[in-house]
């Protein structure tokens, strides 16, 4: 009885929860040339880009001479389902980046690993080094938090590369997804007028 209800009931639940973000975001969504990354996943879709995409790496050495710690290293694949970049951290200082994945949740790493990206953006945040600080200390107190995808912008319990960036600055009095949208993806920092590239490899 328990397995028949769920197999009724959830699927009824997804649906009455896809269709409430649905009519809620609209606008959002169904926009021609929407930056939404709802808008963007379900065009790559059509246009067969499935995925995080592909590529040969990349060996570039990298310099962090032009990065202070608070700005954002970008990082991308060709034919990636959600934009020119699949991944997104938060730079640290010291060659280190807080960043998020499925097998470590939000973890610390080396810089160098993004030299191997086809696309590669670096970004300055323009913003007062304190909030820049206090961005970084937010975002190295979740260090070993859990990782999901599709992280939606809400909570501090679930988190994925980009997300975890927005929020610390949102914190902060900055939103750097000032179309807000459902969740973020890497390619919306780009978009925002508080930051620029500093650092840009690709098409």
């Amino acid at each position: 009885m328990r397995s028949v209800c769920r197999l009724v009931i959830f699927p009824w639940l997804v649906l009455i929860l896809l269709t409430s973000i649905v009519a809620q975001n609209h606008s959002l969504l169904f926009a021609a040339h929407s930056p939404s990354v709802v808008f963007t996943y379900v065009n790559s879709f059509v246009n067969g880009q499935i995925g995080s995409g592909y590529g040969t790496a990349q060996y570039e050495p990298l310099s962090p001479g032009s990065l202070e710690a608070g700005d954002i290293v970008l990082g991308g694949w060709n034919n990636c389902a959600y934009g020119k970049y699949s991944h997104a951290g938060l730079y640290i200082g010291n060659n280190q980046v807080l960043e998020g994945y499925v097998d470590y949740g939000l973890t610390v790493q080396p810089l160098e690993h993004y030299m191997d990206y086809v696309n590669l953006c670096l970004l300055h945040i323009k913003a007062a080094p304190q909030i820049k600080k206090q961005a970084v200390s937010y975002a190295l107190k979740h260090e070993g938090d859990m990782f999901y995808p599709v992280a939606f912008k809400s909570g501090e319990r679930y988190w994925n590369c980009s997300k975890i960036i927005w929020k610390a600055y949102q914190n902060n009095g900055i939103n750097l997804d000032e179309i807000n949208d459902l969740w973020i993806a890497p390619d919306a920092f780009c978009r925002s007028r508080y930051a620029y590239c500093v650092y840009k490899r690709g098409d």
